[in-house]
């Protein structure tokens, strides 16, 4: 198509940059829903008699439906025996709002309703089956966001131990501290 007139030609130059510039945002936007955190522990800080449980990364994802974990383990650690993720959802309270206990012999995962930083207020609230790549040495959880209140953001503090109820092998981030803020998308 050859377009004669000047005014006809900066239209369609127009038309054309709009486009392109919408087809580039629309590739290089986050998905809805793709909220995710990434928090990082050093190797080697694990304080156990047990080389198992030294955590290096927890990612956090925060979608409309579900808070989903994943856990990875420095190389030759091994996975821990008991796995606590406090989930702080209000920035005004002391400690977590819930605690999301697991571990690698019961292969399923429970949500408790938190007393602060002390333990657990009640039963369970949800359970769920946890995933465990034996080969990969990680643990994955998906939990239903109504099972924690459906919060707008989420924080999270992990801590590992090996003899159940054990005591604490590695605290990630660190000790009662968490992760950054993680928005539903």
């Amino acid at each position: 198509m050859r377009i004669k007139h000047t005014a006809a030609r900066r239209t369609a130059t127009a038309l054309l940059g709009g486009v392109t510039a919408t087809v580039v945002a629309l590739t290089t936007a986050v998905p809805a829903g793709a909220a995710v955190g990434v928090m990082t522990d050093p190797a080697g800080d694990a304080k156990t008699s047990f080389k198992s449980g030294d955590v290096t990364k927890v990612r956090v994802k925060h979608g409309p439906k579900a808070l989903r974990l994943a856990v990875t383990h420095a190389a030759e650690s091994g996975l821990a025996d008991v796995y606590r993720f406090n989930v702080d959802t209000d920035p005004k309270a002391k400690g977590p709002e819930w605690v999301i206990g697991t571990g690698i012999e019961v292969e399923q995962w429970r949500v408790f309703r938190a007393d602060g930083w002390r333990g657990v207020d009640g039963g369970p609230v949800c359970t769920g089956g946890n995933d465990i790549d034996w080969d990969a040495e990680r643990m994955r959880l998906v939990v239903p966001r109504g099972c924690l209140g459906s919060p707008e953001r989420v924080r999270v503090n992990l801590v590992t131990s090996n003899d159940y109820p054990g005591t604490p092998v590695d605290h990630a981030p660190g000790k009662r501290t968490y992760g950054a803020w993680v928005t539903t998308g």
